[in-house]
């Protein structure tokens, strides 16, 4: 005679669910990666730093510190360009690289065609250059 533990309910006893998937849409938001970055103006102010790692499929734009609504405002515009680039085919450094030197957005800003690339260790040092991590150790 064998035994046979009782039903439980969990999800992985139901089986393949499918059609749903939950397949991402967009570059992840962090890494452990090195990650190169540029500086982020709006109306000749630094508002944050649009990043990207060249490894992994991993970019976002990240507001400078006491940037209050304009920083967080700023994020929009950007999202939505990584995601048209990631929806396009383009790797996160590739999307970051196309958006510099394009004309100023109103709510986004822009990256000048003269920006200086910064390369760093990872997400966590984005953070604190925009002074919203934890210091260097």
């Amino acid at each position: 005679m064998s035994y046979e533990p009782p039903h439980t309910g969990r999800p992985t006893e139901f089986g393949d669910l499918s059609p749903f998937t939950l397949e991402r849409t967009e570059f992840l938001g962090r890494t452990e990666t090195p990650v190169r970055c540029f500086p982020v103006s709006l109306g000749g102010q630094v508002i944050g730093y649009l990043w990207a790692s060249e490894t992994e499929d991993a970019a976002d734009f990240r507001p400078r510190r006491g940037m209050g609504t304009v920083g967080y405002e700023a994020g929009g515009p950007w999202r939505q360009r990584l995601k048209q680039a990631r929806d396009a085919g383009f790797t996160a450094w590739e999307a970051v690289q196309l958006c510099v030197g394009d004309p100023e957005d109103p709510r986004g800003g822009h990256i000048p065609a003269d920006a200086e690339e910064l390369c760093l260790p990872n997400y966590e040092a984005v953070l604190r250059l925009a002074g919203a991590g934890p210091p260097p150790a």
